[in-house]
């Protein structure tokens, strides 16, 4: 457990969240320590707020993304302190001005993460000078103060990503490679008869959603990186093979997926299932070492033997089949084989992971560059057309946007009304826990008040227990350090730390010590209170209408997948890109599937509409790109040599209940099945016969032939088509037509 704990601690601290927690730190401390030893604090603070607020729109992103963001952050916050300090003594005037702020900042949403930080920023300014009261002159000086802030912060990252520009990439996808070692240790959990499978899924899935975020982080990052594109420099052509690698092994591990009931069933009570479930966290610890490896940008070394422990595993494996008496019984654990040949090409690929980490092995190497990186990314529009396409209550953004002005000015009025002396930790709080999801602000309104309490009571803890400034002011520091650095990490632990800062910046600035405490926790449950009611009642957006859109997209994308791997099968020519950006594709709208799912779960009861069929459809959507998987994993590692004329006609008739499926959900048309085609019986006739006939040359002492090698081939594939048949017809039945699950 302690040795856990340490790799843990060691992963977070050479992570993005640590580093972007020192590098916010830095620029707001240093500014305010300065100031502060020449007496001017104040001045000090204000120039620390504008690096704050600048800080929070520098999310990750290429170098173009990153000087733009900062750039037009820097200007919307001056604007935004100009004019909120301008009109703090008009309060009429200024409740219109939150309102216009609060809706137009939340709107940048539509641009993405880098636009809803910014935006982020830009009210966290305009509640932060509402704390006090200017004059004319005061408003104009301290927006300049904060805008210099802003400067000071924009040329430290730009300095920062000059010495090392590879630093974020290489910290994003080391966290992509440790969140895949955490989902093959929960698949692992499979292979342990004591769990409840249900349960597991409901946990690999979960999983899934952040793997796939991950991916598309590091895609974002990486492959639109001109160097890593060209592969013109060893660390970035290291980079982009170990996330070529990653991608095709984490289709190997979802490749992996059985009948685990049946699995359990079957090796109950031999040593097989603990054999494996030991094997596979050998190899989940060491996907979990190559990450930190090259977060931290370090060689890395394999620590354990993996085809020693393969090895184990197969030999529990052959020594329980040879204890079955026929041919037929063993050749039913054939399908059981396919999760040896899959961890055997996972052992060769985190073998080759290890080998692109020391950067002297990368100078050979090469990448196929016919397979056009850049369209593995996607391109975000930053456009007033996109904008001005949002202005309608058909978005989800634009109805956000309207209750965030609502409630910012409700909570604003009512902090007036009450005559409350701290009103902006009311709007502050609402600002950040604000979401266009209700499932979202719910948890975010549970972690801040949580966090908020756990905080108060510790810094209670310290202003009883010393007056000296000098030890407050060093748990100041810590607290700041560790905000910034859980703010992306953990969200509920940087609240811990943030409240205890705020705290204690007070302390500082205006003593009153324990009064600071117990008026932070109330305006903290007010602005959660106002948040959740708004989120609630004003146009809110609940999951359940996403789904029927999300379901389809889920389904076509398996269908165009399918369709890529069957070229394998068939005469058809097959294409690489085409190929992998399917697999993408069925990767990115599964987990989006699985988030909705998840999301929609922690809403009302009355909001969860077909609660049962939906998770059962979300379940078997994993299935059935799982066992796609196996079909393009199996073509791929072995030269097929018998490819039958029956395979084109069982695709057709997979496609055609996939098409089924997709008219229900879409219109409500429930056609018949389709009649099964008699490729299917040919086939298993086929089996039949090469069945007897590996009987009579085993009777015959004969080893292997082309007989035993067409016959293991035909019966993998013929596998995998009834999996897909079988879970093709689960699936129609727990498709829900879109409008019963909207207008019900």
């Amino acid at each position: 457990m302690l040795e856990r704990w340490t790799k843990e601690a060691k992963a977070f601290i050479f992570s993005y969240h640590f580093s972007n927690g020192l590098r916010t730190t830095l620029s707001v401390v240093v500014p305010s320590v300065i100031f502060s030893a020449i007496g001017h604090l104040e001045t000090g603070i204000a120039i620390s707020m504008g690096a704050l607020c600048t800080a929070l729109a520098d999310v990750p992103g290429t170098i173009i993304h990153k000087r733009n963001g900062l750039i037009i952050s820097t200007i919307l916050i001056f604007i935004t302190a100009l004019g909120t300090g301008l009109l703090l003594p008009y309060w009429p005037v200024l409740t219109l001005w939150v309102g216009v702020c609060s809706f137009f900042y939340s709107m940048l949403l539509i641009y993405g993460n880098r636009g809803g930080n910014i935006g982020l920023g830009c009210l966290l300014v305009m509640v932060s000078l509402m704390a006090e009261s200017y004059s004319s002159r005061e408003a104009i000086q301290v927006s300049f103060l904060i805008l210099s802030g802003s400067i000071w912060y924009a040329l430290l990252a730009l300095l920062l990503w000059q010495i090392r520009p590879y630093l974020t990439v290489q910290q994003t996808l080391g966290d992509c490679i440790q969140q895949t070692a955490k989902y093959l240790r929960l698949r692992a959990d499979f292979y342990r008869p004591e769990n409840d499978i249900t349960d597991t899924y409901r946990e690999v899935l979960a999983q899934q959603v952040i793997v796939n975020e991950k991916q598309e982080a590091v895609r974002e990052l990486l492959l639109k990186m001109r160097s890593a594109q060209q592969g013109t420099t060893s660390i970035s052509k290291s980079m982009v093979l170990i996330f070529l690698d990653l991608v095709d092994m984490y289709e190997q591990i979802m490749a992996s997926q059985i009948d685990y009931t049946s699995l359990q069933e079957r090796f109950a009570g031999t040593q097989v299932i603990s054999e494996l479930h030991h094997t596979i966290l050998q190899y989940a610890e060491e996907l979990d070492n190559i990450g930190i490896a090259v977060s931290a940008s370090q060689r890395s070394m394999p620590k354990v033997n993996l085809k020693l422990e393969l090895e184990k595993s197969k030999r529990a494996f052959k020594t329980y089949q040879a204890t079955l008496p026929t041919l037929k019984e063993r050749a039913d654990l054939i399908h059981f084989e396919s999760i040896f040949d899959n961890l055997q090409h996972i052992t060769q690929r985190i073998y080759n992971m290890h080998r692109l980490t020391r950067l002297e092995r990368v100078k050979d190497a090469s990448f196929d560059h016919q397979l056009e990186l850049s369209r593995f990314t996607t391109r975000q529009q930053y456009d007033l057309t996109t904008f001005m396409n949002n202005l309608t209550f058909d978005s989800h953004i634009f109805r956000h946007g309207i209750r965030t002005a609502l409630a910012m000015m409700s909570g604003f009025l009512l902090g007036q009304a009450l005559h409350l002396s701290r009103t902006y930790w009311i709007l502050l709080t609402i600002v950040v826990i604000m979401k266009p999801g209700f499932s979202l602000t719910k948890t975010r309104s549970y972690q801040r008040i949580t966090g908020t309490l756990i905080g108060a009571f510790f810094a209670a803890g310290i202003l009883w227990l010393t007056n000296d400034n000098t030890v407050i002011f060093i748990t100041m520091l810590v607290c700041i350090l560790g905000a910034y650095s859980f703010q992306t990490y953990h969200y509920i632990t940087s609240v811990v730390f943030m409240t205890p800062f705020i705290v204690f910046l007070l302390h500082f600035l205006h003593p009153a010590d324990f009064q600071n405490v117990t008026q932070r926790v109330l305006d903290t449950v007010i602005g959660g209170g106002i948040a959740f009611v708004f989120n609630y009642i004003f146009w809110p957006s609940w999951e359940f209408r996403f789904l029927p859109d999300y379901m389809v997209k889920t389904i076509s994308s398996n269908k165009q997948y399918l369709t890529q791997v069957m070229n394998l099968y068939t005469d058809k020519p097959f294409s690489l890109i085409a190929y992998k950006l399917a697999r993408k594709d069925v990767h990115v709208t599964t987990a989006n599937l699985t988030a909705a799912f998840q999301r929609m779960l922690s809403e009302p009861k009355s909001k969860q509409k077909h609660g049962s069929e939906l998770y059962h459809f979300v379940v078997l959507s994993h299935s059935l790109s799982s066992h796609i998987a196996q079909l393009s994993a199996y073509a791929l590692q072995h030269r097929l040599k018998y490819k039958r004329p029956e395979y084109k006609d069982i695709l057709l008739f997979l496609l055609t209940i996939m098409d089924q499926i997709e008219q229900y959900v879409n219109v409500g048309a429930r056609m018949a099945d389709p009649d099964t085609p008699a490729a299917f019986h040919s086939l298993e006739d086929r089996l039949e016969h090469l069945l007897k006939l590996r009987q009579e040359q085993i009777n015959q002492g004969q080893g292997h032939t082309d007989e035993r090698e067409e016959m293991l081939e035909i019966k993998h594939v013929r596998d995998q088509f009834q999996a897909l048949f079988t879970v093709l017809k689960d699936m129609k039945k727990a498709a829900v037509h879109g409008a019963e699950i909207i207008n019900n």
